[in-house]
């Protein structure tokens, strides 16, 4: 039986300026704070990173994301794009019904393959950038294989929490913001506590804060709040044009935050 979904997709998500539009200010007023309360040295020496050291694995990964969606816009046919996203985009509806008779390639690939496409340029391009903005520290921390773990295991996992709160409904879900919100989850654990002070250029070495922890930085109080308000926002903004996935931004973010331990290798633990 193969499942058919509605022409409705949904985009999961497009990251504007808006999410660190707090960022500027709140990093002046944080270097000010620093120069009159000096804080106690860490145990940590990192090494000087420069800001834009983009890691392999990111430029691959955008890369990639660039070229699925060049040929989708200008190789592929109209007709040979939707059955291209029928075949890859994330379905819940599939997993209502059995196995058999279904695309196996949408049924055990969707869960994954949906994070590479997106519903157009802007869409792609933002969660390019905020994927360059988050996610160069935590690769750079973490490595390329166990990006890649992370990549693939919080796309599922957000395409599933979304499917979840939707109750499982019958359309196509594409984009990358999932996988992006969990590279923003894992950053608040040891790089968004540094936002705004002379160590944030080092951020990949920063220790790891435990859960309960980094929720005693206001900083990281402070973007979780923006980046909540941003998405509320942004479903307010686009829900007359298209739909957009929050649940899938927010169990990515979930996933992100509760799991980075396991993702964090041995020696920046």
């Amino acid at each position: 039986m193969s499942i058919v979904p509605s022409r409705k997709t949904l985009l999961d998500g497009i990251f504007f300026a808006a999410m660190t539009a707090w960022s500027e200010q709140e990093a002046a007023r944080l270097t000010i704070e620093e120069d009159k309360n000096p804080e106690p040295a860490n145990d940590w020496t990192p090494p000087r990173e420069p800001i834009f050291n983009i890691p392999v694995v990111l430029i691959a990964y955008v890369a990639m994301m660039f070229a699925i969606h060049l040929v989708r816009t200008y190789v592929l046919t109209f007709e040979q794009d939707q059955i291209l996203v029928e075949n890859t985009a994330f379905v819940s509806a599939r997993y209502l019904h059995p196995l058999a008779g279904q695309d196996y390639l949408g049924y055990f690939g969707g869960p994954l393959t949906y994070s590479l496409l997106h519903g157009g340029w802007l869409h792609l391009a933002f969660n390019c950038l905020w994927l360059i903005v988050f996610a160069t520290p935590l690769a750079t921390r973490i490595g390329i294989l166990r990006f890649t773990v992370l990549w693939i295991t919080s796309a599922v996992a957000s395409a599933f929490f979304q499917a979840a709160l939707s109750g499982f409904e019958n359309v196509y879900l594409i984009g990358a913001s999932g996988v992006v919100s969990a590279t923003v989850g894992a950053a608040c654990r040891f790089s968004v506590p540094l936002s705004g002070t002379r160590q944030m250029r080092s951020a990949a070495y920063a220790p790891r804060l435990g859960m309960l922890e980094a929720l005693t930085h206001r900083s990281v109080i402070a973007f979780i709040a923006v980046w909540a308000l941003s998405n509320v926002l942004l479903v307010g903004v686009l829900s007359g044009a298209t739909n957009v996935a929050w649940q899938a931004h927010l169990g990515g973010f979930l996933f992100g935050y509760l799991t980075f331990s396991l993702f964090d290798p041995p020696l920046r633990r």
